[in-house]
């Protein structure tokens, strides 16, 4: 009996304490952040997302300490489309994320981000709350059914475009 208690209090505890490892999407807001495990020294975990930042045209360097954390800003277009009187609307998103580096690990954390139509109508986002898109009842709006793929596609979309980048480059050391 005392290993049965022993063995849910385990569970329960691994479960509680457990980081997440993609985004999620909800009315009250986007997962806060996700820790990756990535083999490697802090230094080369910077080098390595420093290098993917410069690789891809879209991003650019917000602020950084070196070996420690970068913040770095982007692009996604389209981010989200829907259809308007037979046409397909889609708009922009411009986002911030902050990478900190420690030894073997690394946490991924959206900033913002902010959403533009083509008219340049800017909208900025509250990530930590996304109960705009929800009707009372707990559903999502009409025409929003796209929204919370978008968000979950962009976020861990960037951070697996950087774990694919980093294995590239660890490989290309090792031959």
């Amino acid at each position: 009996m005392k290993l049965k208690a022993l063995l849910l209090l385990a569970f329960v505890s691994l479960t509680t304490f457990a980081q997440d490892t993609e985004f999620k999407f909800a009315k009250e807001g986007l997962t806060d952040f996700i820790v990756g495990k990535y083999e490697g020294s802090a230094k080369e975990l910077y080098g390595r997302t420093m290098g993917w930042i410069k690789e891809n045209k879209g991003y650019s360097v917000v602020s950084s300490v070196e070996n420690e954390k970068i913040t770095f800003k982007g692009k996604k277009d389209p981010f989200i489309c829907s259809k308007a009187g037979g046409t397909n609307v889609c708009t922009i998103a411009t986002f911030v994320i902050e990478i900190t580096f420690k030894e073997g690990k690394y946490k991924f954390d959206p900033i913002s981000l902010e959403e533009f139509d083509r008219k340049e109508t800017t909208t900025p986002q509250n990530l930590n709350d996304f109960s705009n898109y929800y009707n009372k009842d707990g559903s999502l709006k009409k025409y929003k059914d796209n929204v919370p793929a978008a968000y979950e596609d962009l976020f861990n979309g960037v951070n697996k475009n950087l774990l694919d980048y980093m294995d590239k480059k660890k490989k290309a050391e090792e031959w």
